[in-house]
């Protein structure tokens, strides 16, 4: 029997409002696309106030036991190191110690500080606001804190640097969990897209060139990013959005900054990079699965995109 997957918001007096409210936004759209699980809202406390006054009540108590594919989401909060001294909190941090285990814990901005006093962290790399950085390596130099960071993931732990980079966070969570497809869509219908860094973890192709707000070049994308396999000329996608090819050329480089045939090509060489990533398929197959005529045509496409061969890039990034 399939179990249901539970994520539990855990939330503490001055708990930051967009700490909390953005990753769940997030989550309520993923559910919305037909991903299954349940969302808890749970605290020592059953009212108090938020950053800002926002007052929260009937909250559900701490659970007593949790599923090993439950998530735990951990807001930060406002004059953290104060925030996390208080009788809540530390029934909190004593719920944390004494229940989590190896479950997926997802922390937000100074979460990594309520984290790190449970013992979440061990000697994992994370992320936090850029302000508690400094505090955080003195009081825990055994954790390993990066700076210039959206988000880090390092095993269990899912960590954010805190306010608009916990959606980024959650669409990452999205994405690898339940879908790219399911995480493109969350981001579009949120009209929000991915940043990263180069050290970022890889994020799908799908999501870039999507900041934008066009409907007719999203539904063209969306077509594209849908049909892989498919070899479109710009008439039949120009057909799509009731467009012109005049237009849509220009429609193109204006919110992307690239042309309609760039963008084939970028949507391509990203879906084959996954698979070339995550299955064993040979390159012919990859090739043909991406629209391409030949393997040799794929190969010479993916050398100029990536600066590698197929095989090198299969090599560097898979374990097959």
């Amino acid at each position: 029997m399939r179990v249901r997957v539970t994520i539990y918001f855990v939330l503490l007096s001055d708990t930051l409002p967009l700490d909390f409210a953005g990753p769940l936004q997030v989550l309520i759209e993923a559910r919305r696309l037909g991903v299954s699980f349940e969302i808890k809202y749970v605290s020592a406390s059953e009212q108090f106030s938020l950053d800002g006054g926002l007052q929260l009540h009937n909250l559900d108590p701490l659970p007593n036991r949790l599923q090993p594919e439950d998530v735990i989401v951990l807001p930060g909060c406002n004059r953290a190191f104060a925030a996390y001294s208080t009788e809540c909190a530390l029934k909190t941090i004593c719920w944390l110690k004494r229940n989590v285990t190896n479950q997926t814990v997802l922390t937000i901005c100074s979460g990594a500080l309520l984290a790190a006093k449970a013992g979440l962290l061990g000697k994992k790399s994370y992320t936090t606001h850029y302000q508690l950085i400094e505090r955080m390596r003195t009081a825990f130099p055994e954790c390993r804190v990066l700076e210039n960071r959206i988000f880090v993931e390092d095993d269990n732990l899912i960590s954010s640097a805190g306010i608009s980079s916990g959606i980024d966070m959650a669409l990452y969570y999205v994405t690898t969990r339940f879908g790219e497809h399911i995480g493109a869509q969350v981001a579009q219908e949120m009209l929000v897209y991915f940043r990263r860094t180069g050290q970022d973890p890889q994020l799908s192709s799908w999501l870039q060139f999507r900041n934008h707000m066009h409907r007719g070049i999203h539904k063209i994308q969306d077509e594209i990013c849908n049909n892989v396999e498919k070899n479109y000329s710009l008439d039949q996608l120009a057909n799509i959005a009731c467009l012109s090819q005049r237009q849509l050329s220009r429609l193109f480089t204006l919110h992307l900054g690239i042309t309609p045939r760039e963008y084939l090509q970028h949507i391509k060489v990203g879906h084959a990079k996954q698979l070339l990533q995550c299955s064993n398929h040979s390159v012919e197959r990859i090739a043909q699965s991406c629209g391409y005529s030949s393997s040799r045509q794929f190969r010479r496409v993916f050398a100029k995109e990536v600066q590698i061969s197929p095989q090198q890039y299969r090599q560097q990034h898979s374990p097959y």
